[in-house]
C-alpha cells in the first residue's frame, strides 16, 4: 500500500541552528491554508527561549489554529506495531509530527552520538509500503539534500531508520512520542 498526506505544505524551509518544532508546525499550517507567511519563530507563543519547544506548547500552537493535536506515546508497542501505527494516522489523512532523536549531520552521516543527544521534531506525510519507506519533511535537511524525486516532503527514510531514530535523543520520557493530528 501506498498513502499520501491530501494536503501538501507550500514549501520545505531549512532551519538555522534551532526551530524544528516550529519549522513543522509551519509545514504543517502552510498544508491547510493556515499559514500567514510569518517567520515560523513568529508561532511562538512565549515562554524563555524559542528553540526550547515542548511537546505541550507544541501541542497548544497546533489547537490555537484549530487542530485537535495530542501528545501519544508508542514505546510499549512492538516495532511492527510502532510502524502499522504510523500508517494508520497516516491513513487518516493527516501528517504526524515525531519527536525524534536526530544523528544525521549536515552532510547526511548519521551519528550514534548526535542521535543521543540531539532532540528534533520532523512531520510524516507519507508512506509507501512496497519500498518500505516514508515520506517526511525534516526542516534540518539542508536544501542541497532535498529529495525532489518523491511525492511529498523534502526526504524519504527507510522504516528500520524512522525506528532508530523514534528512539534516540536525551529525553528518553519523550522516546517514541508523536502528535497525532486531526482537523
Amino acid at each position: 500500500m501506498k498513502f499520501i498526506v491530501s494536503k501538501k505544505p507550500k514549501e520545505y524551509l531549512h532551519q538555522g541552528p534551532t526551530g524544528c518544532g516550529l519549522y513543522s508546525i509551519k509545514g504543517i499550517l502552510s498544508a491547510y491554508g493556515k499559514d500567514d507567511g510569518r517567520n515560523p519563530f513568529a508561532y511562538w507563543s512565549g515562554g524563555i527561549l524559542p528553540f526550547i519547544t515542548t511537546r505541550l506548547r507544541l501541542v497548544n500552537i497546533l489547537r490555537s489554529y484549530g487542530f485537535d493535536a495530542k501528545w501519544e506515546c508508542a514505546r510499549e508497542l512492538s516495532n511492527e506495531q510502532k510502524i502499522a501505527a504510523l500508517k494508520k494516522l497516516l491513513c487518516y489523512d493527516a501528517p504526524v509530527m515525531m519527536h525524534i532523536g536526530n544523528g544525521y549531520r549536515k552532510n547526511g552521516i548519521w551519528s550514534k552520538l548526535r542521535w543521543r543527544v540531539v532532540s528534533h521534531w520532523i512531520t510524516l506525510w507519507g508512506f509507501d509500503d512496497e519500498k518500505e519507506i516514508f515520506y517526511i519533511y525534516d526542516s534540518c535537511v539542508p536544501l542541497r539534500y532535498y529529495d525532489k524525486s518523491i511525492p511529498i516532503g523534502n526526504v524519504q527514510r527507510a522504516y528500520g531508520q524512522i525506528l532508530r531514530d523514534w528512539g534516540g535523543g536525551p529525553r528518553w520520557w519523550w522516546r517514541y512520542g508523536y502528535i497525532k493530528l486531526t482537523s
